[in-house]
């Protein structure tokens, strides 16, 4: 092999080793046959499972599943993939290795491919790709179990990459990778992440569109936009099957606004078409909460805790009045976030070296990049301070196109994660590249270190300051109280002496908290202090001559990748890792999963009432349940939970078919399965119909009416029905099978009859045919389906056919496979010459 071309693909060769090998590492229990052990992907299995015993029997997916919100489109949950799809390909860049090693390596090798382009020095790629991929979010939401989202994550840096190349007028290589890439990406569904890289998309391009307004030379940048709207256009639509079912489905539930139900016209929190803003913007970043980016133990880190695990004023308090060690030290780490979000599993911490690096590369690089790099960094940190900064946020949540589709504004700071990093490798870059006098570069480096130092004393002013008192903290001692004096009285009437002593005692151990934050705090702003000061000391030896480019660039690896890698570890570690037969218990089904199994007929609903069940989906995996685990349920779905099951309205239980309540056993706390006898079945027929204005009016009498006699229904669907229910006592009406996308019923009568069918309402793809000719069914009782049946025997059968599902997949097949070509042809031009292939380019500065 040519020396030169071994010369040139070795540093790439070893980034990918470099990568390859820490991802290995830090998930090392997947090579001791272990699983990572994740909440939200428990969850989702347990959704799931009806889905894949379907498959197992069926060779496919169903399209709707009966296991969650009494009955959904099942590819919101699993999906079956296109023959031919651009998807494929993925595999290729993650090496087909295993959960979670394939997410850091993915995020690792997209965001190197975002400095080669920029034609960075390689192994200035390696500490910045490190820096974007084990920045403390990536490891908490692999750890909870975000997997899309950290899919998304990972694949942004190379969809930025892609424009940029475009940009650079590398057209044909540019647009096939935009549209792969980004075909990757919209395959992950996490519209968020996705939407933010659109963005980021467009602050590159206006950056660009100032410098080419500058140069005079607007034609070759409106001919860039023109392909990067064909490649990105392409890569949405070989990803079609995964983004246009669920978009359709999204108008549909809570996050597109769907509700009938009237709210207040001076409710300042509703936006049309999107969800509220006090459900958006519970996760909104503290303002203060933002000096984490530098200093991760700031505001205690995270509620699920592990930072105290000795040294505790806490638990030194709880020891007094006889609470266990290791009960004290969960009660510790639990209560150590003090910050603005109801709870958070850690803080976003993007490296004390990489946010000096990034203060180096603001003052020191002159970049056409820096001007889409700053800006973005300040949007995101703007958007993740949600209702702490409502002047702004509140403006785009109501005006902003999507924007109020989507919740968690702490998500945004994917924006500095992406660009502290990328600003910090342009600016070494430019530093080892630069024709400046050490002189002149020493100075710059001064106004770096001034302004580090600017942020320490303001980190030091806010450490001396801080009362470390959580909005929660008032609730939090008086539950302390409370118990404490219930210990006390021991049953009897608490003396005024025991209440002094209570609320004292509840003070102490407050403070202890206290003591434990300021603790967290202070130890974590020494830790970042001394990375601070080994990026300075590294770059100001290197301006003084006193070490080689290659000392410096190794230094400055060690000392970010070791801060980061350590600080990671704290939210992913062994600990996250299990047996896959402990994996597996969390699918053990309880004694009263059992009983209902041993019911042979199936086709009804279990309301699990052990749990939070409209957040919990245990009972999914065996049952066919009225709750489950979604973040977009149906909007119709979240109103009858809203307005009827969260009161309990037994009728409402009935007509959903709720045939088992499980509920815990006083006596034994285990759960335990309650028939209720008086469920009516999957369908029946009612004596009369009883019509109402609107959803309001239809809500408010499903709290009166005797639903298994009267179909409410609102008069917008008076001309589907024909005639009206006539009486007979032998007319009948039974279900036949339920195969998912299937329903079929038989029935029987002598005169004319409505039916109604416990089934959720939707109706972007079920049809109804009775005996095989097309009919039309209207919406019952809010939530379910009705329709008329004339007199006679017939077969009845709902079929779910949403066009959009098969319309969509026929569009991924065919731009897939367009894909695939002009991918081939990008490599055969590329290969056969270079300089057509590349064409000009545009300078980075």
């Amino acid at each position: 092999m040519n020396s030169s071309l071994i010369k040139k693909i070795l540093p790439h060769l070893i980034a990918i080793g470099v990568f390859l090998i820490v991802a290995i590492v830090y998930c090392k229990p997947v090579f001791d046959g272990k699983v990572i052990s994740q909440s939200d992907v428990i969850h989702w299995k347990a959704m799931a499972q009806q889905s894949i015993e379907y498959k197992e029997k069926n060779g496919h997916y169903p399209l709707w599943t009966e296991s969650a919100f009494s009955g959904m489109p099942a590819y919101t949950i699993a999906m079956n993939a296109p023959k031919v799809s651009i998807g494929y390909l993925s595999y290729l860049v993650t090496l087909g290795m295993p959960k979670p090693i394939n997410y850091l390596f993915l995020a690792c090798i997209c965001f190197y491919i975002l400095t080669q382009v920029l034609r960075i020095n390689p192994y200035i790629g390696i500490l910045s790709s490190l820096a974007y991929a084990y920045a403390t979010f990536d490891p908490i939401i692999i750890a909870v179990g975000h997997d899309t989202q950290m899919q998304a994550i990972g694949y942004a840096p190379a969809v930025i990459a892609s424009m940029i190349l475009i940009l650079q007028r590398k057209y044909l290589l540019g647009g096939v990778l935009l549209s792969v890439f980004f075909g990757f990406q919209i395959g992950t569904q996490h519209l968020q992440i996705i939407y933010y890289t659109v963005i980021t998309l467009g602050l590159v391009s206006l950056a660009y569109f100032i410098y080419s307004w500058k140069q005079k030379d607007l034609k070759n940048f409106f001919i860039s936009i023109a392909v990067a709207i064909a490649g990105a256009g392409l890569g949405f639509a070989a990803s079609a099957n995964s983004i246009l079912p669920l978009q359709e489905y999204a108008k549909e539930t809570k996050r597109g606004g769907k509700s009938e139900l009237s709210v207040n016209s001076n409710d300042v929190n509703k936006t049309s078409g999107g969800l509220d803003k006090g459900y958006a913007f519970d996760w909104s970043y503290g303002i203060g909460e933002t000096f984490t980016l530098v200093v991760p133990g700031v505001y205690g880190g995270g509620s699920d805790g592990r930072l105290i695990t000795g040294d505790s004023k806490f638990a030194d308090k709880a020891a007094e009045i006889g609470m266990p060690e290791e009960s004290a030290l969960q009660n510790a780490n639990y209560l150590a976030y003090w910050g603005a979000q109801p709870n958070t599993a850690g803080p976003v911490y993007l490296g004390a070296a990489i946010c000096f690096l990034f203060i180096f590369g603001l003052i020191c690089v002159k970049s056409i990049h820096k001007w889409w790099i700053v800006p973005a960094a300040i949007l995101g940190i703007m958007l993740a301070w949600g209702k702490n900064f409502s002047s702004f946020n509140y403006f785009l949540f109501d005006y902003l196109p999507f924007y109020s589709k989507f919740r968690a504004p702490t998500q945004a700071l994917f924006f500095p994660q992406l660009v502290f990093p990328l600003l910090a490798a342009i600016g070494i870059n430019d530093l080892l590249l630069s024709k400046e006098s050490k002189d002149i570069l020493w100075k710059k480096f001064q106004k770096s270190v001034y302004v580090a130092a600017a942020l320490v004393i303001i980190l030091g002013a806010f450490y001396f300051s801080a009362d470390f008192k959580s909005p929660n903290d008032a609730r939090v001692k008086e539950d302390f109280t409370s118990r404490i004096l219930q210990s006390s009285a021991r049953g009897k009437q608490p003396t005024a002496d025991m209440q002094q002593q209570a609320v004292a005692i509840g003070n102490g151990l407050m403070k202890g908290i206290e003591s434990d934050r300021q603790s967290i705090f202070g130890s974590d702003l020494i830790r970042s202090i001394l990375f601070i000061a080994l990026a300075i000391v590294l770059i100001g030896l290197y301006l003084k001559n006193k070490i080689k480019p290659a000392v410096l660039l190794g230094g400055l690896i060690l000392v970010s990748s070791y801060d980061l890698l350590a600080e990671g570890r704290i939210y992913l570690n062994e600990d996250n890792f299990v047996e896959p037969a402990d994996y597996e218990s969390s699918f053990t089904p309880t004694p009263a999963d059992i009983l209902i199994s041993k019911d042979v007929e199936h086709n009804f609903r279990v309301l699990d009432e052990s749990t939070q069940w409209w957040q919990d989906s245990h009972a999914s995996y065996y049952h066919n349940s009225l709750g489950g685990y979604s973040p977009a349920k149906l909007g119709l779905y979240q109103d009858i939970m809203d307005s009827q099951l969260m009161k309990q309205n037994i009728m409402v239980y009935n007509m959903l078919n709720t045939r088992y309540i499980i509920r815990r056993n006083p006596s034994t706390g285990q759960p335990q399965a309650i028939p209720n006898p008086s469920a009516f079945g999957p369908c029946w027929l009612v004596k009369s119909i009883h019509y109402v204005k609107d959803g309001n009016e239809e809500m408010k009498a499903l709290d009166s009416i005797n639903v298994a006699d009267t179909a409410i229904i609102q008069q917008k669907f008076e001309n589907i029905i024909k005639f009206n229910p006539v009486g007979d006592s032998t007319a009948t009406i039974k279900l036949l099978a339920n195969h998912n996308d299937t329903v079929t019923y038989a029935s029987s009568s002598k005169t004319n009859q409505f039916a109604v069918f416990s089934e959720v309402y939707y109706d972007k793809g079920w049809n109804v045919f009775i005996d095989d000719k097309p009919a039309e069914y209207c919406r019952v009782d809010y939530i379910l389906r009705g329709m008329p049946i004339p007199a006679g025997d017939h077969k009845i059968d709902f079929r779910f056919e949403p066009k959009v599902y098969i319309r969509s997949n026929t569009i991924s097949v065919w731009s897939s496979i367009l894909a695939f070509i002009l991918l081939l042809g990008a490599a055969y031009f590329g290969w056969k010459n270079k300089n057509n292939f590349a064409g000009n380019t545009l300078p980075n500065s």
